[in-house]
């Protein structure tokens, strides 16, 4: 062969080469160039976002959030030409959440924009005068905000629903914990969870926005009773009632007033009792399973065990049935009832704080292998079982600390922080009981008012009462397996097994033997088959239009129990099948398994309420 001919080849294919490095590199590194040089403009623009905000100064605020706006859309096109890099295993994954979070940006950018045009008008009445804000003025300002914002809310729906749908299929669990000091999946969950939040806020929690000036006091101030549920010792509504405070808000600001422990409360009944008649007969579960220090049956009822009911307004009114007989009505709008994960992640947010000269943080405490903040809890919790008299009411102050510091944080925090709170109740660590119809009609379409619900298909909620069994809900872990079998004829036969391990030593007052009354709600008419595991006898009974299987456990420490309900349910699935799981507020989010006919359909934590729809 021609040595010439051979050598043109090879030139050939050295151009062809380099040509297609050319095009790769063009490819690559000027839509990288322009991606990059949008965000730098997007995020320098932001920060003078802040600053603007800060400094209230509202012209500065648009201009510089609409240059922010042009830098995140700037780089989402620019992205959108780096599509091939989907294909490549591994790095593919992470372009298509890198395109997601810049286009979910610049949607809420867009929408963020068209809500300061609209209030250009009023933005003298908001208060942008130039002159820096305090905390507290900046949320009565928020709350203002939000009130002008209400009748536009709809010009900023579709952007926002982009947003969501651009990060809802982010997996951030692939993400490392950390990198160096900084975190990492855990700042990638908060902007999802807040993006998500401003979507479902402006969809399916409208009525709660519009809501949301008079919860805040505008423009009449709002009374709460904030109600302390000990999740560590596990009660129907989310854990014992350790303590309470009232809280008043008037134009967004809040303010404690009066803070005790739940037993003050209970001693004032007494007091009550004993010149007048009340009816405080304990119902049968108190009395079978929770006895008085001395060993003999209950035979009144304490404001303390009122949350009997898993549905939190039929406890809250128990509970204000009680109240009330103080003879000093309902000088309170509602309850709010919050648990240990609440104080411990605000206070994540906040920082540590300092009590009567305990401090409250959420580093590692080596006397519980928990966060510092449950360890002071739960010992104060046991400080009030006790009855001293000396002992301090913390709850009012330690709430007051935490809002005061929650509500002067950076503005660079206040994402985070909402972000917190919103999925401190969407996983039931906060729920909300309001006197006011629509109010409380608004919150229940959030899930945040824990409502057991009717549902046409087959239901779920486990129910567990630790009933003098210690704080031992700190280390308790549940496994929840349902095997659903669809028989020939369409009927449903079910086996629930909940297998209980607590694998942690003795302790004097956290860990002890874990006294269980549990509770399985399933749809009505179910029949019970057999059972294995219970101490007691099964029973069988109805509560709130549904079937219970009502059964009772011990769990010791650095221990197993297992304990199994077979029966069959009325439901009559055709061609899917149809299941709700209710979580129980204040609850670990356990482990769930589904299986039908064999098959595993579902493997996963139950953090909330759930639906599936599985193919049969």
């Amino acid at each position: 062969m021609d040595k010439r001919y051979l050598k043109k080849s090879s030139n050939k294919a050295r151009k062809r080469l380099v040509v297609i490095l050319v095009i790769l590199a063009i490819a690559l590194i000027v839509p990288s160039i322009f991606t990059y040089l949008g965000l730098k403009s997007a995020m320098s623009h932001g920060k003078g976002l802040v600053a603007a905000y800060k400094n209230q100064q509202f012209e500065s605020l648009r201009t510089e959030v609409t240059a922010s706006k042009n830098g995140m859309q700037g780089a989402n096109i620019s992205l959108g030409f780096l599509f091939w890099l989907r294909l490549i295993p591994f790095l593919g994954g992470y372009y298509s959440d890198a395109k997601g979070f810049v286009g979910a940006g610049a949607e809420a950018l867009v929408a963020l924009d068209t809500v300061l045009i609209n209030l250009e008008s009023a933005k003298d009445e908001l208060g942008f005068n130039g002159y820096p804000k305090s905390g507290p003025e900046r949320v009565t300002q928020a709350a203002n905000i939000l009130n002008k914002s209400l009748p536009f809310l709809d010009k900023i729906q579709v952007n926002l629903a982009k947003a969501g749908d651009s990060v809802k299929n982010i997996d951030t669990g692939k993400y490392p914990d950390k990198i160096g000091a900084i975190s990492i999946r855990k700042n990638v969950e908060v902007v999802k969870n807040f993006v998500l939040g401003a979507s479902v806020a402006i969809k399916e929690g409208r009525p709660a926005l519009m809501a949301t000036p008079k919860l805040l006091g505008i423009p009449e101030s709002k009374n709460y009773l904030l109600l302390f549920q000990n999740d560590k010792e596990i009660r129907p509504t989310g854990g014992f009632m350790t303590a309470y405070a009232t809280l008043t808000i008037n134009n967004g600001q809040v303010s404690a007033t009066t803070s005790d422990d739940i037993y003050r409360l209970d001693e004032k009944l007494l007091n009550v009792c004993l010149t007048k008649i009340c009816s405080l007969s304990p119902p049968a579960p108190i009395v079978k399973y929770l006895p008085e220090v001395s060993g003999k049956p209950r035979t009144a009822w304490s404001m303390r065990d009122s949350n009997i009911s898993p549905d939190v307004s039929s406890s809250a009114k128990e509970f204000e049935r009680m109240y009330q007989l103080l003879g000093e009505g309902l000088p309170f709008d509602g309850i709010i009832f919050i648990d240990t994960q609440v104080v411990e992640e605000l206070i994540e947010v906040t920082g540590s704080i300092d009590v009567f000269g305990t401090k409250y943080s959420a580093e590692v405490d080596k006397r519980c292998n928990c966060p510092n903040v449950i360890y002071e809890l739960e010992s104060y919790a046991e400080i009030a079982a006790k009855g001293e008299k000396d002992r301090k009411a913390i709850l009012g102050v330690l709430m007051q600390q935490i809002l005061a510091r929650s509500v002067g944080a950076d503005v660079e925090k206040l994402p985070q922080l909402v972000e917190t709170i919103a999925r401190l109740a969407n996983h039931k660590h906060i729920m909300f009981y309001m006197h006011d119809e629509v109010s409380q009609s608004a919150l229940a379409k959030l899930n945040w008012t824990g409502e057991i619900k009717s549902y046409g298909g087959d239901y779920l909620h486990i129910n567990d009462s630790n009933f003098a069994g210690g704080k031992s809900n700190l280390y308790v872990e549940q496994k929840v397996t349902q095997e659903i079998n669809i028989q020939k004829d369409g009927t449903v036969k079910k086996k629930i097994t909940i297998e209980y391990k607590n694998d942690q030593p003795f302790g004097i007052w956290l860990n002890g033997i874990n006294r269980d009354y549990v509770r399985f709600y399933v749809p009505k008419g179910s029949k019970l088959v057999s059972s294995r595991g219970s101490e007691d006898t099964v029973n069988t009974i109805e509560d709130l239009d549904k079937t219970v299987f009502e059964a009772f456990i011990q769990v010791r420490p650095q221990n197993t129990r297992k304990l199994e309900m077979e029966f069959t349910s009325p439901y009559n699935p055709k061609g899917e099948y149809k299941i709700m799981i209710q979580k129980q507020p204040g609850a670990k989010d356990f482990r769930y398994i589904i299986k039908i006919n064999g098959s595993t359909k579902a493997d996963f934590k139950l953090d909330q309420d759930r639906e599936f729809k599985f193919n049969i």
